[in-house]
């Protein structure tokens, strides 16, 4: 069987020195001693996208699933870098276009691209981002949250799983080609320390929940009833699956003493952010559970 992500992560990480203040590894980014937050994704043809995106929502896209872990961190980006490889067979087109998708994305979230690396490969596009944040001594990590503490959730979610089942889904499809994580929400929330911990859905509820209550050696009951979810989704027989283990939500994910309740209330609705209560964090770390139902089996599996 194939190792998982976070397997793979492990078996990196292992045994390597710990810097002094500096950390990130399994986290959504890193943090170096000058307080910068970085992050990187990669993007595959193939395996993170296909003929469902246009080359321009790709140049979108790689920006965003940045821009996304920015946001779990509570920060805001500031700059990037762009590794590109191309096969022979790629057609200027196709670079313009993504050229185009690129560009509305880092103008959209007022990034600057400051360098990178452009190869060919054998096959596929491969595309990798770096990306930075301006320097700040606040950080919010995966590891901070407490027993009893509410779990929350921004947006709505399955809406990028329902665009992928469904080609004719207008409105889900453009969540899936063109995300807009909450970064601006979450930069805001760590600015007034509300979280105890924080990370994005971009592999799916659950496993992006599995992942903070590990990290905080806690365990989280789930009220299915609970999940917020757009109107395409009332009464599909599938919402369940597409709001928990399908994943290109990103949405945050975060933790809160139930004391910050209101205040956390209060600073959604004059951020215009639909927030939405789903769960509790419990003390026993094996339990990770949606409440009175078994979690449905995954839908798609994305490295």
């Amino acid at each position: 069987m194939a190792l998982s992500e976070d397997e793979i992560i492990n078996i990196i990480a292992l045994g390597q020195p710990k810097a002094p203040k500096i950390y990130g590894v399994g986290d959504d980014a890193a943090r170096t001693r000058e307080g910068v937050v970085i992050s990187q994704d990669t993007m595959v043809e193939g395996i993170h996208f296909d003929d469902k995106l246009s080359p321009k929502d790709i140049g979108w896209k790689i920006v965003a699933v940045n821009v996304s872990d920015m946001a779990a961190m509570g920060r805001y980006p500031e700059w990037c870098t762009l590794s590109v490889s191309l096969p022979q067979k790629t057609s200027e087109e196709w670079i313009r276009d993504f050229s185009t998708g690129l560009r509305l994305a880092l103008k959209h979230w007022q990034i600057h691209l400051i360098g990178g690396d452009t190869t060919r490969s054998t096959n596929d596009i491969v595309l990798s981002m770096t990306m930075g944040s301006k320097a700040s001594s606040v950080t919010i990590w995966q590891s901070g949250a407490e027993t009893d503490d509410e779990i929350w959730v921004t947006g709505v979610l399955g809406d990028a799983a329902h665009g992928f089942f469904n080609k004719n889904a207008k409105y889900s499809i453009e969540w899936l080609r063109r995300p807009e994580p909450p970064v601006a929400f979450g930069n805001i929330l760590a600015k007034y320390q509300l979280p105890s911990a924080m990370t994005d859905i971009s592999d799916g509820l659950k496993i992006n929940l599995t992942r903070l209550c590990q990290a905080s050696a806690l365990g989280a009951i789930i009220d299915p009833e609970s999940l917020p979810k757009s109107s395409e989704l009332y009464n599909h027989k599938d919402a369940l699956a597409y709001q928990t283990v399908f994943g290109e939500d990103y949405q945050l994910l975060f933790t809160a003493p139930p004391s910050r309740n209101e205040i956390i209330r209060q600073t959604a609705a004059q951020n215009n952010v639909t927030l939405t209560k789903i769960g509790t964090m419990i003390s026993d770390p094996k339990r990770i559970e949606l409440k009175d139902t078994p979690w449905p089996k995954p839908l798609y599996s994305q490295f």
